[in-house]
């Protein structure tokens, strides 16, 4: 890989990182400032959103650890596109075998 191409990938990573950090630190304060008593439940994507509309802290924590999680998958696609823009087939394949394995994964484990 190229060195341009390593800093954009590492860029995608930083700041996957800074703004997953960035929204649980406001999370965190919402939820010292505010207080109040919140049960531990699951929330769907939808969920999530009203709760940050409603200014729920617990829901804003969640949508810190969802961009941490994601961030590594915008890596993957990040390559993905990149390796198809340069006319690699090996490595997009690759992406996209990466790409299907966590999204089976996710499949089988959301209904389990």
């Amino acid at each position: 890989m190229d060195d341009n191409l390593n800093h954009r990938i590492s860029s995608v990573l930083a700041v996957g990182m800074i703004a997953s950090i960035i929204v649980l630190f406001i999370g965190l304060v919402m939820l010292i400032i505010l207080g109040g008593d919140y049960e531990e439940v699951t929330m769907s994507l939808s969920e999530i959103a009203q709760g940050i509309l409603q200014g729920n802290p617990i829901a804003v924590i969640d949508l810190g650890i969802i961009l941490l999680i994601i961030t590594p998958l915008v890596r993957v696609i990040s390559l993905a596109v990149t390796f198809a823009m340069k006319k690699e087939g090996k490595f997009v394949a690759a992406c996209l075998i990466v790409l299907i394995l966590v999204a089976v994964t996710v499949i089988l484990k959301s209904g389990a």
